[in-house]
């Protein structure tokens, strides 16, 4: 089996959201499928505001924290995307932690994309808007995307929520697309890693590093 690295980003501004307890979950149905996955929840790591100055400069980010999370994801082989929904669209919180990232950040990488709303309506069109967002960078979407509402969850008392106790409901229609999520994420980055195209990508970072130092 070809193991591989998975990166979940929880783009939710509340800690213990919704929206990591789904990203979570997708994470864990990638382990049983030989992902080393890793979680970036945005509410706890405390990123700086994107800026035009560092959008376009080629220099590391003077922030050590967005230097972290963007090497996170050049080390990553895949990666999901996880949002709450407002107004019909994602986060901005996940807005400007992608917008730290490089414009080829996601070259190479299959990306899964998963949204939470309080109701159905415009949790689609988030993933939606995301889809764009993974092309812009390089990347590219998976098929499936899964949405989720509150009824979907299972968990004790508000305090429980707020500890990020909440949990997907396994006996629930949503896991089910969850597990198909988690086997095309897992199958399409092994074909691409099988395909060399993984291999290729790292090795042309190499040869770009040793050219500027050169």
């Amino acid at each position: 089996m070809i193991r591989f690295r998975t990166l979940c980003v929880a783009g939710s501004p509340s800690r213990g959201s919704h929206t990591r307890a789904l990203v979570a979950h997708v994470g864990r149905l990638l382990e049983r499928r030989g992902s080393e996955t890793s979680l970036a929840d945005l509410a706890e790591l405390g990123l700086p505001p994107s800026h035009p100055g560092h959008y376009w400069s080629a220099e590391p980010h003077p922030v050590a924290r967005a230097r972290e999370f963007i090497d996170a994801v050049r080390a990553s082989d895949a990666l999901v995307l996880g949002t709450p929904v407002y107004h019909s669209g994602y986060s901005g919180l996940l807005k400007s932690a992608v917008d730290l990232l490089p414009r080829d950040a996601f070259e190479g990488r299959a990306v899964a994309l998963v949204s939470h709303a309080g109701g159905p309506r415009g949790s689609a069109t988030a993933c939606e808007q995301l889809r764009q967002v993974v092309k812009a960078l390089g990347g590219w979407a998976v098929p499936l995307q899964v949405s989720t509402v509150t009824a979907d969850f299972t968990g004790g008392s508000a305090g429980d929520f707020a500890d990020g106790r909440r949990t997907l409901d396994e006996a629930g229609p949503v896991h089910a697309r969850c597990e198909e999520l988690a086997d095309q994420l897992a199958g399409f980055t092994r074909a691409m890693r099988k395909a060399g195209a993984l291999d290729d990508r790292a090795e042309s970072r190499m040869n770009g590093r040793a050219g500027v130092a050169a």
